[in-house]
């Protein structure tokens, strides 16, 4: 396991999440990451909470969780301008277990790009099913996501997540393939899951989504990345299809005031402005 730790933020950019509830998170993911996630994927993390964007120190990652994040879905992945990995969480009635599965999918692959080479997953129909070889996201939450595959830390429910058995050429008696055994074979999606794969050869993309029991092939084309990472490629692909889609958002509580103080002020302050304004271009 390495001995330098990942530094994951997790913040609150908007008055409908209070800080007691972003540290009562904070703490049940950093018993996630010590406890569960670290010695199965090999990572070391703290998870801390941070009562605004201004106070978050420059080498942490953010999670940061917002009213509007103007795209489907719950969530999403991001790099800034310096490269540098955070995370978008819609401040809805499942945030928790959205921080979760994105806290976790930084974890395991900071920079978006880490591919694990396999056979093509096992829903997939033909001509996919043919394929000799494919390429899969290392995207750990995203198989299991739905919130009914989620399970209890300090009263919060959080993501499930596969294990790198996912991964294995064939299944074996025992073996877990995620965390809370709900995955029970190598390749394979639950229900409200997918999973994002490649043809070598090709590059073209696909991803096997599994909705009301049945799998369907979502086909992204070939990638082209533009100088974003890989999981942004794709994450943005998805969002040009799930345009029409809506997410669910919820009343806002009453504003807190921001307190920004300290010797790390005038960097975090100047990173919290320059995440602000790339979010806003996004």
């Amino acid at each position: 396991m390495s001995t330098l730790p990942h530094q994951i933020a997790l913040v609150s950019d908007t008055s409908t999440v209070g800080f007691s509830d972003v540290s009562t998170v904070a703490a049940a993911l950093q018993k996630q990451a010590t406890r569960d996630f670290g010695p199965i994927w090999q990572v070391n993390a703290t998870v801390s909470a941070f009562d605004a964007l201004e106070l978050v120190p420059v080498d942490y990652w953010p999670v940061i969780v917002r009213d509007d994040i103007d795209q489907p879905g719950a969530a999403g992945y991001h790099t800034d301008d310096n490269g540098q990995p955070f995370s978008l969480v819609q401040a809805d009635d499942q945030w928790q277990l959205t921080a979760s599965h994105e806290t976790l999918e930084m974890l395991a692959d900071p920079f978006g790009n880490r591919t694990i080479a396999g056979s093509p997953p096992p829903q997939a129909p033909r001509p996919i099913s043919t394929l000799r070889r494919v390429v899969y996201l290392a995207e750990v939450c995203d198989p299991c996501e739905d919130a009914q595959f989620a399970y209890g830390v300090n009263g919060q429910q959080l993501s499930d997540f596969i294990t790198p058995h996912y991964y294995d050429p064939s299944g074996a008696t025992g073996t877990l393939y995620s965390f809370r055994g709900n995955i029970k074979a190598p390749h394979t999606v639950l229900e409200n899951g997918y999973v994002s794969f490649g043809n070598p050869v090709t590059n073209q993309w696909y991803q096997i989504v599994v909705t009301n029991g049945q799998a369907q092939v979502r086909d992204l084309g070939k990638l082209n990345r533009n100088g974003r990472s890989l999981r942004e490629t794709v994450d943005d692909l998805v969002r040009n299809i799930r345009k029409d889609d809506h997410y669910r958002t919820r009343k806002p509580l009453a504003a807190r005031a921001a307190r920004v103080g300290g010797a790390l002020a005038e960097s975090s302050g100047a990173r919290a402005q320059s995440l602000r304004d790339f979010i806003g271009k996004l």
